[in-house]
């Protein structure tokens, strides 16, 4: 049985891990640094109104991700959420997880009384693109992006 559940700080580790595999199929050249993960997981829990993480564990594991930001706009008063990042392990895939993950992010954003949720990944990932769309979202928008330099210190 698949349990969906906020972020502890009991899963950083797991949750390194998870982004390790997310970094694999991403364009992201940007190491993945675990004490930078636990840093700004410390900062986002300062913050639960704008930001939520949750895990989904299954037998005690820690086997998917699912991160998002929930904001205003002038445009969208209600509030826009954000999916930024979705993982399930690549032992777990193919058995409704990230689904389950998904729905729960949707259930959070419309309880938050947000307008909309949004998702983007890249134009290769062909993958995504369709378990996205086969989860009601909608090619609505362009994304560009620009990466900078990292900086030393968060």
């Amino acid at each position: 049985m698949i349990e969906i559940r906020e972020a502890r700080p009991e899963d950083l580790d797991a949750i390194v891990s998870l982004l390790g595999e997310l970094k694999d199929v991403t364009l992201s050249s940007a190491p993945i640094a675990p004490a930078a993960v636990r840093k700004t997981y410390q900062r986002m829990l300062r913050f639960p109104e704008v930001y939520r993480n949750c895990v989904a564990v299954e037998n005690s594991r820690v086997v998917g991700l699912i991160s998002m930001v929930l904001y205003k706009t002038l445009l969208h008063a209600g509030g826009t959420a954000l999916i930024n990042e979705l993982v399930v392990s690549e032992s777990a895939r193919r058995r409704g997880i990230g689904r389950k993950l998904v729905e729960a992010a949707i259930a959070v954003a419309r309880v938050r009384g947000m307008e909309e949720i949004e998702v983007g990944t890249e134009t290769g990932n062909h993958v995504a693109r369709r378990f996205y769309k086969s989860m009601g979202f909608g090619q609505e928008y362009l994304l560009f992006g620009r990466e900078f330099e990292r900086p030393r210190s968060f």
